[in-house]
């Protein structure tokens, strides 16, 4: 029998179902089911901001609650801290229940694990603990924030399918001992809607929320177009993550060119052995005849330039395996000639001078990007090498770099951070010199109240500090151990500080190059929209 929907107001996020009391059978209730699931999404995205977490659903079953719990009204009474938004609203907490919870909890942060995945019994009191957690590692967080005189945000705009996406904002900082600290933010979800202009509304809402809008200058994102989209009264500056830039050129690179159709007739091949368990286990014994290689071979969605690598170079290292597994099933049409394998070597040969490009950025965390200009003109020399062997594909790629990323040295933020950076600030002399660059730091250290407050007893000139700075050849590993250290160049010190706060990319660098990191992001994809926010905040924050 259907269940009767009682009058509940829209702004509840909790069904309740009260079928009649004689019965309710796996039928109805896989009905009652799917009707909760309904209004919860409908509740969760009729607006712009996270809807509280959902109750427990319950049934009214033989005149008592099937959870066992007795509500006066058949409502649960939401306990709640003052002066906290009902957005922010907690459940009632339940200390001491042993270390079972605890354990699913750390378990569930750690490995970006869905609520669903433990049991009934457990969901609510590890969702208590979660929001607990949550608020707790938020202060702390909060804190860090507050203490600091100079911001950058990144902004990571990502998608758990082709209709759900998110806006992950992270903080950047450099404490008070010269260390780069990074912070998650917050993950917001954009509904329906994922264009630059409503990307630009969650950033500056989040920024407003964490008391970061005024602290920062600079944001460095993903999402395409948000300069246009960028709000009147902002003064923030947005820089294109560089690892998003690189997959933007691999990507026109390949587009509109015979390369495109190859490149799926690759996915197609690995497509076929996935799919099929007896061509896979005749390509394990064909390599290990042939004494070639054996590993599984991946996949590549759309035209990343990373998946692509791993791609086509495990299809080359075992294409005679291959061949012969398709000769034996006599496939046609998946067989790749000798034309065909030339241009996926050449392909290969740019892919891994953007690997190699890439894993000098660092290992963790975040970097500065103040060995972005030396890192691209290493780029453009390894790229002409390729040219020069008829590389077609370099020669491509060598000319939408220039598009894209050619005139790097003329932005102030890129030309003046790695001047502050003693490891490469001799690649900027050649072309650039060192009176644009003197002359914007002097401009920013007279125009610093907070530099000239902390040097306020150095008659030193500006430019004398410079020149010294400039001489200097005693070059350090670390740039922020060298300006921590040196009490000869503290007005540089407030220069630099803020400078190489900015880092290179919206994400870690250890996704940028790590094909095994790409389990984040399959796990983030399965996190529950209501959940997501706070299982990142705390995996990112711990």
């Amino acid at each position: 029998m259907k269940p009767k929907l009682l009058n509940i107001p829209s702004t509840s996020c909790e069904l309740h179902i009260a079928p009649k009391l004689s019965s309710m059978n796996k039928k109805g209730e896989r009905f009652a089911n799917d009707l909760y699931r309904r209004r919860q999404r409908h509740c969760e995205f009729s607006s712009d901001t996270f809807a509280p977490i959902p109750f427990k659903r319950t049934y009214r079953r033989r005149g008592r609650l099937e959870s066992g719990r007795k509500w006066s009204d058949g409502r649960p009474a939401l306990q709640t801290q003052p002066n906290r938004p009902y957005n922010q609203q907690e459940l009632p907490t339940n200390r001491g229940h042993g270390s079972n919870v605890n354990t699913l909890l750390n378990m569930i942060i750690k490995d970006l694990q869905p609520l669903s995945a433990v049991t009934r019994s457990n969901a609510s009191l590890i969702r208590n603990e979660l929001q607990n957690l949550y608020w707790e590692k938020r202060k702390e967080v909060q804190n860090a924030v507050n203490n600091a005189h100079n911001l950058v945000l990144s902004a990571e705009l990502w998608s758990s399918s082709e209709e759900v996406f998110y806006l992950t904002v992270s903080c950047h900082l450099i404490s008070e001992n010269w260390k780069l600290k990074s912070y998650v933010l917050d993950t917001a979800h954009l509904l329906t809607k994922h264009t630059a202009e409503n990307a630009v509304e969650h950033l500056l809402r989040i920024s407003n929320e964490w008391n970061a809008t005024e602290k920062t200058q600079i944001v460095v994102t993903n999402v395409d177009g948000i300069k246009k989209a960028h709000i009147n009264g902002c003064r923030w500056t947005y820089i294109p993550c560089f690892a998003h830039t690189l997959d933007k050129v691999f990507k026109e690179t390949i587009k509109g060119t015979d390369c495109e159709p190859l490149l799926r007739k690759c996915q197609q091949i690995v497509a076929f052995f996935h799919q099929s368990d007896t061509a896979s286990q005749s390509l394990k014994e064909y390599c290990a005849s042939l004494n070639l290689r054996q590993s599984e071979l991946t996949q590549s969605c759309g035209l990343k330039w990373l998946g692509t690598l791993h791609m086509l170079n495990k299809i080359i290292e075992q294409w005679k395996a291959i061949f012969k597994v398709f000769v034996d099933r006599r496939v046609d049409n998946l067989c790749l000639n000798e034309n065909e394998r030339k241009i996926i070597k050449n392909i290969v040969a740019v892919l891994d001078i953007l690997k190699d490009i890439t894993e000098k950025l660092g290992s963790q965390g975040f970097s500065p990007i103040s060995n972005i200009i030396p890192l691209v003109q290493k780029l453009q020399e390894r790229l002409r090498n390729q040219r020069m062997v008829e590389n077609r594909i370099a020669k491509k790629l060598s000319e939408i770099c220039d598009f894209h990323i050619g005139n790097i040295k003329k932005n102030l933020w890129f030309s003046v951070s790695t001047a502050l950076d003693l490891q490469y600030k001799t690649s900027i002399l050649h072309d650039l010199g060192t009176e644009d660059i003197a002359a914007e730091i002097i401009k920013q250290i007279k125009g610093d109240t907070h530099a000239a407050v902390q040097c306020s007893h150095d008659t030193e000139s500006e430019d004398s500090v410079f020149q010294k700075y400039w001489k200097t050849t005693n070059i350090p590993a670390n740039a922020l151990e060298f300006w921590k250290t040196s009490e000869e160049f503290k007005k540089l010190a407030m220069v630099a500080r803020k400078h190489l706060t900015v880092v290179s990319t919206a994400i870690p660098v250890e996704r940028v190059h790590q094909l095994q990191e790409a389990w984040l992001v399959d796990r983030r994809n399965c996190l529950e929209p209501e959940n997501v926010n706070m299982i990142l905040f705390l995996n990112s924050n711990q």
